[in-house]
């Protein structure tokens, strides 16, 4: 067991979560963290993904958290965009759903604009 005390930094734990569970609560990550995607698949509302601090880089060449490294994750927006397309979808529908949400997201990361 590691002894925190003794002059070692504790490391963050980082979990995988469903594109719709991201999206539906993009509030509760810290706005300057990032969403990390597969680089090698199409994404869609199962798609498996983490939300990153995109400056704890351990290597500055590759310029990428370990833990995207290791899962073969590419940088896809800032928590604060996905935060700003949430608000945008659910200004548009109230009731927005699962579907909405990842409609959204997806058709501004392709065109950089809203929907």
């Amino acid at each position: 067991m590691e002894n925190l005390s003794g002059g070692r930094k504790e490391k963050k734990s980082y979990n995988m979560h469903k594109l719709t569970y991201i999206l539906e609560n993009s509030n509760l990550f810290n706005w300057s963290d990032a969403l990390f995607l597969p680089e090698d698949e199409v994404w869609n509302k199962e798609t498996e993904g983490m939300v990153l601090d995109p400056d704890e880089v351990e290597d500055d060449v590759v310029d990428l958290p370990k833990e995207a490294i290791d899962n073969n994750f590419m940088y896809v927006l800032s928590m604060q965009m996905i935060q700003s397309i949430v608000m945008n979808v659910k200004e548009q529908r109230v009731e927005a759903s699962e579907e909405d949400l990842v409609e959204a997201f997806l058709f501004y990361y392709d065109n950089d604009a809203y929907i």
